[in-house]
């Protein structure tokens, strides 16, 4: 199992489009799309973000691979389902999306508006919007990223985008806990996978610190690409500085697929290499000293290592955190600066702090908390 690794630092059309024709026939995806003629890109697009932000999968990113697909006389659609209450057509004029559909005859898709249809894995079953099953093939295009509650967003966490509308936050609500939040994830992946012919990840300006939106963006200038989701994000989140058996994503997805990190191949000058001082967010806090500690004493530590979101003075009142919030924890009263979470209802999805346009939704950590999440 490979995953494959170019360095690119720039976003640079030309030298895109010509890495990306390579890449096809090193997959031997002609082979694979011979006979299939709809095409439907699948970017990370998480909100209404402007492309320097790094929060969202890169418009010429997407071109170069657009215009490689339309020139094989392939009917290309760009789809999604955005995480709150803004409307996916303010997302695609933020992201971009909205002017190459202007330049190219491609279809944008609102995947909470075409119907749905059921699929289930272990005992799971969601809703998938039907566009995405409906298309004869499927490249996914995730965006280099820690994530709050998950530690780290790549190819399978991508696939998150295909349950529509604010089903996604009823799912936060129910699974509330990361590891049964990860299984849930890893289970629609599963679920997918199969209609999947490509994963590639724009990491030339991706995200650290506190993802997926609050965070900095950083140039690694590094794109990813392999045929399995789970294989690429181990590379990937080991490159940052993971320790993969602490991203319960990745780790419950090695073990689903029965995956041994030692059977991922990438190229020499990448083996081993991980990214210099990269900040991994609220997610970086350390477990060794947890372990350290007797059972009895690590309930009192826990409640010292207190975080919870907050709103700072960045808040305009759009109220996409009211509307958003799985839990109705969060209300506005007219006169307020800033709306007020209920924190006895709260259960620390983070999606205030995941969906906020203006980056008004800050992580208040306790005194505790400021020596281990970083």
């Amino acid at each position: 199992m490979k995953v494959q690794i170019k360095k690119m630092n720039e976003y640079d059309l030309p030298l895109l489009k010509a890495y990306f024709t390579e890449l096809f026939k090193e997959h031997d995806l002609w082979r694979k799309l011979r006979n299939k003629k709809k095409i439907l890109l699948k970017p990370n697009l998480l909100g209404a973000f402007e492309p320097e932000k790094a929060v969202t999968t890169h418009p010429i990113f997407m071109e170069a691979i657009i215009q490689i697909l339309l020139e094989r006389e392939k009917e290309v659609l760009v789809g999604d389902s955005n995480g709150g209450t803004t409307s996916i057509q303010k997302v695609y004029d933020k992201t971009g999306m909205a002017n190459l559909a202007e330049r190219y005859p491609i279809k944008l898709i609102n995947f909470s508006e075409v119907g749905i249809e059921e699929r289930s894995h272990n005992g799971y079953t969601f809703p998938v919007s039907k566009a995405f099953l409906e298309a004869d093939a499927v490249i996914s295009i995730s965006k280099y990223k820690t994530h709050g509650m998950m530690r780290f967003t790549g190819a399978v966490k991508n696939l998150y985008g295909v349950i529509p509308g604010l089903k996604k936050s009823e799912y936060h609500k129910l699974n509330p806990e990361t590891d049964k939040f990860a299984a849930l994830v890893t289970n629609l992946y599963q679920s997918l996978k199969d209609r999947i012919v490509l994963h590639i990840m724009d990491g030339i300006i991706g995200m650290e610190g506190e993802g997926p939106a609050a965070g900095s963006p950083r140039r690694f200038g590094v794109i990813f690409s392999s045929e399995n989701g789970t294989a690429l994000d181990y590379v990937a989140a080991s490159m940052m500085g993971f320790d993969w058996r602490k991203v319960p994503i990745i780790w419950q997805s090695l073990h689903e697929e029965g995956i041994l990190p030692s059977r991922i191949e990438v190229a020499p000058e990448w083996q081993n290499f991980v990214f210099p001082e990269v900040k991994l967010g609220i997610v970086s806090f350390s477990s060794r000293m947890m372990n350290r500690i007797p059972s009895f004493g690590k309930k009192f530590i826990r409640k010292q290592l207190e975080f919870y979101p907050d709103f700072n003075e960045q808040c305009r009142l759009c109220q996409v955190c009211v509307k958003s919030c799985p839990v109705q924890a969060i209300t506005y009263t007219k006169g307020y600066k800033h709306p007020v979470i209920d924190y006895s209802k709260c259960i620390k999805c983070l999606c205030c702090h995941e969906l906020c346009p203006y980056h008004a939704v800050y992580i208040h950590k306790s005194p505790l908390a400021k020596m281990f999440i970083h």
